[in-house]
């Protein structure tokens, strides 16, 4: 007896299409707010980057005092050093074009910048010249600086009568060093008030005179 194999025929495929994938309309970038605005804000980031680091490049040059200066000196080239600062700011400060020829308003410290100055009405003032004995005032006293002017007698009372004050923060115009008297002593002259003046020479014929520095202030 023989056995005879059925074969199964395969079943036919779908002839039926598949769905093709539903299409999307993109969306125009420039039509995004979000993506606008980042554009924008990068554009006016870069804009005022360039900005700045051109404004960084622009400078001019200002007075920089070498050393502490008080207020009413009129500066002189020593005093004073060239210093560059962003344009931006240089408004508040004393160009370098030419030296101040008015009188400071204020002390000023060593490595300050010079300040314009605002008023610079001339004041009544007088200069005296006061001889001072060596060791009876700073060894490097400068010109623009202060210094306190203090009397001892010398006659019978001296003893009895402690130094007096004669005139506190007095400015110093000019120190003659390099003229020395037969005592050693050198002039210095001080500039000040009319009224004061006669203080002062008072105070020369009473005794001796010591100045003491008075330490500039910055406000």
């Amino acid at each position: 007896m023989s056995l005879t194999l059925l074969s199964r025929s395969p079943r036919p495929e779908s002839t039926t299409p598949a769905s093709p994938p539903a299409a999307r309309t993109g969306r125009a970038w420039w039509r995004d707010g979000r993506i606008v605005g980042g554009i924008l804000i990068i554009i006016v980031s870069v804009v005022l980057g360039a900005r700045l680091m051109a404004s960084d490049d622009d400078t001019v040059a200002v007075w920089q005092v070498n050393r502490d200066v008080a207020a009413g000196t009129v500066l002189s080239a020593a005093d004073v050093t060239a210093v560059d600062v962003p344009t931006s700011t240089a408004a508040a400060y004393a160009l370098a074009s030419g030296l101040p020829v008015d009188r400071l308003s204020r002390d000023i410290r060593a490595g300050e910048l010079v300040p314009v100055v605002e008023d610079s009405s001339a004041p009544d003032v007088r200069w005296v010249t006061v001889p001072v004995e060596p060791l009876h005032a700073p060894t490097d006293l400068l010109p623009g600086e202060r210094v306190d002017v203090w009397a001892t007698r010398s006659d019978d009372l001296a003893a009895a009568t402690p130094p007096r004050l004669v005139l506190p923060a007095a400015l110093v115009s000019s120190v003659a060093t390099d003229s020395v008297g037969f005592g050693g002593e050198y002039g210095v002259v001080l500039e000040v008030t009319p009224e004061a003046a006669g203080d002062v020479l008072e105070a020369l014929r009473s005794g001796a005179i010591d100045l003491v520095r008075v330490p500039a202030v910055t406000p």
